[in-house]
């Protein structure tokens, strides 16, 4: 039984970056070779699996590096950005929607990355 709960969980992981990368590429070049609405359907049901078999896991502490000081900054940049091209034709409102989500993603990294320590 445990196998198949680490089954769940990497599959549910693999599938989930596969649609979230697919459903961005969509976002900017229109995808025809696969339907996103079954794949979301299977990732939704591989998640279910994943949280009714939860993982027993051992927490370990980490140091935290520059590294990942780094890597939230170039997660909000990314995001502040694709968030922009998405919305420009909203105008000069769209600037500032841009950088409030680009601070909220590195916030947000920030404090996820603090907790896990």
């Amino acid at each position: 039984m445990e196998n198949l709960k680490h089954i769940f969980n990497e599959v549910f992981q693999f599938l989930l970056i596969i649609y979230l990368v697919l459903l961005l590429v969509n976002e900017f070049k229109k995808i025809e070779f696969v339907n996103l609405n079954y794949l979301m359907i299977i990732v939704i049901v591989f998640g279910i699996l994943t949280i009714l078999f939860p993982i027993e896991q051992v927490k370990e502490k980490f140091k935290i590096k520059q590294f990942h000081y780094i890597y939230i900054a170039l997660l909000g940049i990314t995001g502040t950005i694709i968030i922009y091209l998405k919305i420009k034709q909203l105008g000069i409102i769209s600037y500032l929607i841009s950088i409030i989500a680009g601070v909220l993603i590195i916030m947000l990294s920030y404090m996820v990355l603090k907790d896990e320590t």
